[in-house]
């Protein structure tokens, strides 16, 4: 069967993808760009907190930012597939599929991202959008005065609580460790904050409502202690639970490490030859904007580098 080839094909229309398209095709290679959303952007399009960090993009949304990139990659030509999400991908013969459709590649560049991590409870995706949130940048206007949880013990569900607390929410903090992953700068001024209570030993089990959430189940287990049930009236649950990679296109084709997150080298090449990865679902040190950009940049020069000189690479 003849296949649709591309000299270069990145899965992943986040800002690593649109770096390392943005990076082949001003080396001179033709590049295909494969995005499962109907734009590229990737996290971008759902940062909805303006940026301090990213040299040059002060005060800029990340939704902003994505489609200034986009802008960017229509200037170069670069041939971008949307709505196309990958159904499987088949390394030993150099094909990505979509479900009965397959294109073929010389290089392929996987920058498939994360996932956020899900509770698994009842009600958790019956009240999506209905009480249930993932961001408080988006929604906290929405809880304005009423009485909220967020779920998680990193940065982002510190950093949300006392964001929610300054729009002048009620907020429990709820998690299921007495200890905390965030840092100092997060984690101090939630503990003292008077609008915030912090449940620890606490798990979810259930989000009840009728046709939005008015309230959680929990069980609360100090240790040594027995178990405790509680009903805890609510208008909002903010679950900041983390991320996993997105790679289960991958499995039992690439190095994964134990987590599942893709094992590459300094130039984001990984296990299969003529395959390389960037972005977050390579494990970076930072998982920034920046480190996202420069990656993809790499993983662009590294390949074409290959696919010239594949000898010397």
């Amino acid at each position: 069967m003849a296949h649709e080839n591309w000299q270069i094909v990145i899965i992943g229309g986040g800002p690593a993808g649109m770096s390392a398209a943005l990076w082949a095709k001003r080396l001179g290679c033709e590049p295909l760009l494969v995005e499962a959303g109907a734009e590229p952007g990737g996290q971008l399009l759902r940062t909805f907190n303006r940026l301090v960090d990213c040299p040059g993009f002060l005060g800029q949304t990340g939704a902003e930012i994505a489609r200034q990139v986009a802008e960017h990659l229509k200037t170069l030509a670069v041939a971008v597939r949307l709505r196309s999400p990958v159904t499987r991908l088949s390394l030993a013969e150099n094909l990505v599929w979509f479900d009965s459709e397959a294109i073929s590649y010389q290089a392929l560049i996987l920058t498939l991202g994360v996932q956020k991590r899900r509770l698994g409870i009842p009600g958790e995706e019956e009240f999506a959008g209905r009480g249930v949130s993932t961001s408080a940048t988006r929604d906290k206007h929405l809880y304005r005065g009423k009485s909220v949880a967020i779920v998680g013990g990193g940065d982002g569900a510190f950093e949300e609580a006392l964001m929610l607390a300054e729009e002048g929410c009620r907020v429990t903090l709820i998690h299921r460790s007495d200890r905390f992953r965030a840092r100092p700068m997060y984690r101090d001024p939630v503990l003292v904050h008077p609008q915030i209570r912090v449940l620890t030993c606490a798990r979810l089990t259930e989000i009840v409502g009728t046709t939005a959430v008015t309230g959680v189940n929990l069980e609360i287990a100090q240790p040594g202690g027995p178990v405790e049930t509680m009903h805890l009236p609510l208008a909002g649950v903010f679950l900041t639970l983390g991320t996993n990679p997105a790679t289960q296109l991958t499995a039992g084709q690439l190095e994964l490490d134990s987590e599942g997150y893709i094992v590459t080298d300094r130039y984001g090449a990984t296990s299969a030859a003529g395959v390389w990865a960037a972005g977050d679902a390579c494990r970076p040190l930072l998982p920034s904007l920046v480190t996202a950009f420069g990656d993809g940049a790499t993983t662009a020069k590294a390949a074409f580098d290959w696919l010239h000189h594949p000898k010397e690479s």
